[in-house]
């Protein structure tokens, strides 16, 4: 009974002592949040893309870095870097009108999310293109802004022409 009683007590001052460590730890800890905020904005950016919605173009901060490497069919390879603006209203005009009618969705995979320091997270993927049927590397670098939306502040990614 004795062994019983110590065992409870033990118990009990070990989930204090847990329950104390969680009430005081830093602030600083609400960075391991960030995985799975990024993992839900992703999966948000991916529904919305996949139903040619044009405020996809919305979670694309207007400081973005829009950097896409192309694959030209003659072989060049071209390093492009788009200003954010008109990336946004192409994108825009792309899901409102040619987007649903050639059907082009692209699907993701091996997705890897790293946090890249105090508040963003740089998220890594694999796209096959339904259009280009070719997979390729995306990355983008996604966080809170200063209200807490969360937003795309860089996308590097690739294209493929067919040969």
């Amino acid at each position: 009974m004795k062994r019983a009683s110590i065992v409870i007590l033990a118990l009990l001052a070990l989930c204090q002592a847990a329950g104390a460590a969680k009430t005081t730890a830093p602030k600083g800890s609400a960075q391991g949040d960030l995985i799975p905020k990024a993992k839900a904005f992703f999966q948000h950016y991916v529904e919305l893309e996949h139903a040619f919605d044009p405020s996809i173009a919305d979670l694309y901060s207007n400081d973005a870095v829009i950097k896409n490497t192309q694959y030209r069919a003659d072989g060049k390879v071209v390093p492009l870097t788009k200003p954010v603006d008109k990336y946004k209203q192409v994108l825009r005009d792309y899901m409102k009108t040619k987007a649903r009618q050639i059907g082009d969705i692209s699907n993701y995979s091996n997705d890897t999310y790293a946090v890249e320091g105090s508040n963003r997270v740089r998220i890594k993927v694999t796209r096959y293109s339904s259009i280009e049927k070719v997979s390729s590397p995306v990355s983008m670098l996604v966080g809170p802004d200063a209200t807490g939306k969360w937003l795309i502040y860089e996308e590097l990614s690739e294209s493929h022409q067919k040969r």
